[in-house]
């Protein structure tokens, strides 16, 4: 058995217009799904909620696939909403994924200030390294850990992301990791067609990862 932090993405397309309020609102500070269960065409969820209750309630008011909700304030910034709404296609897809997978997901989701979801899910190696290819396609995956004993070289490769995979292989092609090092970053960034800063990011996050995946930290 395997954990593995992910923060999914979806650039062209919108989850679930209460995701849009809890991830792109400047209104909100923070926000975690805490608890959530989906039956037939409905979903509902508990979430923690720091920022403006005010504000998060109007608008919440106005989303038509809001079926009921139900805020309970903590302090002066932070609440919990309780919210059953209708779902969406893509969040229909999203949560078949799971299931098809034969993943447990973990709470709670944090919503990130990039618009994006990050959560943990548990399983085998062969679940969770065919996740990301059975992913519907408006979703996009940054795997940010995987966790667990006996890692395999190819759950470690699994970690990167396709950008970062492809940094490290033209890296190794360019000589960047021989010893004595024959290539700079700025050769890679060349190869990327991409800025120096930006192959040095793709290379230091796809170090780290690939080494707390063989390390299980």
């Amino acid at each position: 058995m395997r954990r593995l932090q992910l923060t999914f993405y979806a650039p062209d397309a919108e989850v679930h217009p209460v995701h849009t309020l809890l991830a792109e609102r400047d209104y909100v500070d923070l926000a975690e799904m805490v608890h959530w269960n989906m039956v037939g065409q409905t979903i509902a969820h508990v979430f923690y909620v720091e920022g403006d209750r005010e504000a998060f309630a109007a608008e919440l008011a106005d989303v038509p696939e809001v079926l009921s909700c139900d805020l309970t304030p903590v302090d002066d910034r932070g609440f919990y909403a309780a919210v059953r709404a209708e779902t969406t296609p893509l969040l229909r897809e999203l949560f078949e994924t799971y299931r098809e997978g034969g993943v447990v997901v973990t709470s709670p989701l944090e919503h990130t200030d990039d618009g994006g979801v990050t959560f943990e899910l548990v399983g085998d190696d062969d679940a969770l390294q065919s996740l990301n290819g059975n992913a519907p396609d408006d979703i996009e995956f940054e795997i940010e850990r995987v966790g667990g004993t006996a890692t395999t070289t190819e759950t470690a490769v699994s970690a990167l992301s396709a950008r970062q995979r492809e940094a490290v292989e033209a890296a190794l092609a360019l000589g960047y990791y021989d010893v004595p090092r024959t290539a700079s970053h700025e050769d890679v960034a060349a190869e990327l067609d991409c800025a120096p800063s930006t192959a040095s990011e793709h290379l230091r996050k796809a170090e780290s990862k690939v080494l707390r995946a063989l390390f299980g930290t």
